[in-house]
């Protein structure tokens, strides 16, 4: 059964806090979290992306980047990464994971979440509707796993 969910991204301050905030909001029972491979500790998110979300009716939390390590893949029994390259990186570094990584976009064709930090306005927003489309997929998903 699934009771905790991680999403992964690379620095943790625009993809995986906006994944984990729209699973959170569709996922009341479950514990989401998120975590960076090469996170930016201790930083929020983005303020740019904070803005894009909030936009498109996403509601965000406090957040304080961490860094992915042994005792946070452990803690979760789904982890979510953004990108192949992320799964690849937690399949090298941390091989009793790689079973349990999926892509955000692993149902939606296997979509991958392109990193919006520093970029266009536009491609941000591209980058938060993929992550609430894909979320929403996966909300569906975990609904049904933990029935």
């Amino acid at each position: 059964m699934v009771s905790q969910v991680l999403t992964v991204c690379t620095a943790n301050i625009c993809r995986s806090p906006v994944a984990e905030a729209v699973l959170r909001a569709g996922l009341p029972g479950l514990t989401v979290r998120s975590a960076g491979l090469y996170a930016l500790v201790g930083r929020g998110i983005d303020p740019e992306i904070a803005d894009t979300a909030r936009a498109q009716g996403i509601a965000l939390h406090d957040h304080a980047a961490r860094q992915f390590d042994d005792t946070i893949g452990r803690e979760a029994d789904v982890i979510i990464v953004m990108e192949t390259h992320h799964r690849q990186d937690i399949g090298q570094r941390w091989p009793q994971f790689l079973g349990k990584t999926f892509l955000l976009g692993h149902f939606d064709n296997a979509r991958q979440i392109p990193d919006p930090y520093k970029q266009t306005a536009g491609m941000q927003h591209h980058s938060v509707e993929l992550i609430a489309q894909c979320s929403r997929t996966w909300i569906h998903q975990l609904e049904q796993m933990t029935r």
